[in-house]
């Protein structure tokens, strides 16, 4: 398949005039956002993929030089093709908790199935769908292929409900990165508690690189969705809530681990409000919080780290960072492939280094490089990291992306979030 690079579609943009339309503004409705809700279903051995249901709502979705993602990240990726020429109009990668649970034991013995959905703009004309899945080896295959005709009766018109919102940063127009914080727990009474923990985590994500540089490009949202009860279901306490999204600690036997399996209320939600990237806060003081890439963040909001964990999930859901540390409670089974290179953009085997951050060193750091205090504030390729003691490498001593207690990203993981909120805003 051939795939028309953004910045190609920026020399075109510059070049043609007249008013004439560049192929992806034609072949899409820029007003309206095509939704796919899939089920993803099987173990640690084998998948499957099944559309549940296709649906349209109003509701802004980028511009065409967002149709085509630079960044091969994720377990999964999808492509909208154009049926004739085979010509890739739009494509986006992302990951899953179901390609999490099949590397725990469980998937060794059960299957289950998970829900998942994806967003694109409204196609104008009939499209092909293509979903891949990417093997252990790096390379790719194809989970589900469907014909998709816009004008088909089948595809379901969305309204979404109306609930109060604020803008915390931003303002109204441009074109911006754009964070949707959803309420989750927080009954109509706990509205002001939901908006202060909100602007209080937003303060203090935009106070740290590179999202502080990076300000002007970034718009944030917070959604005061009702919720019947107050706080997530705790499981281990033997606690349950009715709650608009269905969140819960203890996610894959891991008590901190706070998520929710019911992705398609989630997007039911976000569909009010524009959002590249959905943040659903939780209203719980207790610390916990889980971040997958292109899917969604979720975070407690009342504990005295939230706003940490926040910015450390953010690193996982915007920008396809992986975990930098080892030694914890994860509930994965040889989660990286050591004979390749992970997807993971801040992780590397040195199977091929060049293809990361290798360009980012000063030629007298070794490789590997030791764990010493003289390389405290060095670029570098440290053993540990992908929950992993040996054979993965992170980029620096300590990051968020490895503890709490790190000041904040390492250069090369500041160096991909810029990226990732500056194609957004483009």
């Amino acid at each position: 398949m051939r795939i028309v690079l953004p910045y190609l579609l920026f020399v075109l943009s510059t070049i043609w005039s007249g008013g004439e339309l560049l192929a992806q503004e034609a072949s899409f409705l820029r007003n309206e956002t095509l939704r796919i809700d899939l089920v993803l279903s099987g173990n640690y051995s084998r998948q499957s993929a099944y559309i549940h249901r296709l649906q349209r709502y109003s509701g802004r979705f980028g511009s065409a030089r967002q149709d085509c993602s630079p960044f091969d990240y994720g377990e999964y990726r999808y492509f909208l093709l154009h049926p004739v020429s085979g010509d890739t109009l739009f494509q986006r990668g992302f990951s899953t908790l179901f390609e999490e649970w099949r590397t725990t034991d469980e998937a060794r013995e059960k299957q289950r199935a998970f829900q998942q959905t994806i967003e694109m703009p409204m196609p104008a004309e009939p499209v092909e769908l293509r979903i891949e899945s990417r093997r252990r080896n790096g390379t790719f295959f194809a989970l589900l292929s469907e014909s998709i005709d816009p004008e088909d009766p089948a595809v379901g018109h969305f309204i979404p409900e109306q609930h109060p919102y604020r803008t915390l940063h931003g303002g109204e127009q441009g074109e911006r990165l754009d964070l949707l914080i959803l309420a989750e727990g927080y009954r109509s009474e706990e509205q002001a508690l939901f908006y202060q923990q909100a602007t209080a985590l937003s303060q203090e994500l935009l106070q740290l690189e590179p999202f502080k540089s990076q300000q002007a490009h970034i718009r944030i949202r917070a959604l005061a969705v009702p919720s019947r009860q107050s706080g997530p279901d705790d499981p281990r306490a033997g606690h349950w809530s009715a709650t608009p999204m269905g969140s819960s600690f203890n996610t894959l036997g891991i008590d901190r681990y706070l998520e929710t399996e019911e992705t398609w209320l989630v997007y039911d939600h976000a569909a009010q409000l524009p959002h590249d990237h959905i943040i659903v806060l939780v209203n719980s003081d207790k610390y916990g919080g889980g971040g997958i890439y292109n899917h969604f963040s979720v975070v407690s909001g009342g504990h005295r780290y939230s706003g940490r964990v926040m910015i450390h999930e953010l690193g996982h859901g915007l920008g396809g960072l992986g975990d930098e540390y080892y030694g914890a409670d994860v509930a994965y089974n040889e989660f990286i492939n050591l004979e390749i290179e992970p997807w993971q953009p801040n992780l590397t085997t040195l199977v091929d280094f060049d293809q990361k951050w290798k360009q980012m060193l000063e030629p007298s750091t070794p490789v590997p490089t030791p764990v010493r205090p003289m390389y405290q504030n060095t670029i570098g390729a440290f053993e540990g990291g992908g929950y992993v003691a040996k054979g993965v490498y992170r980029p620096a001593l300590n990051c968020r992306m490895r503890t709490n207690e790190a000041k904040g990203f390492c250069a090369v993981c500041r160096h991909i979030l810029t990226r990732k909120i500056l194609f957004y805003a483009q």
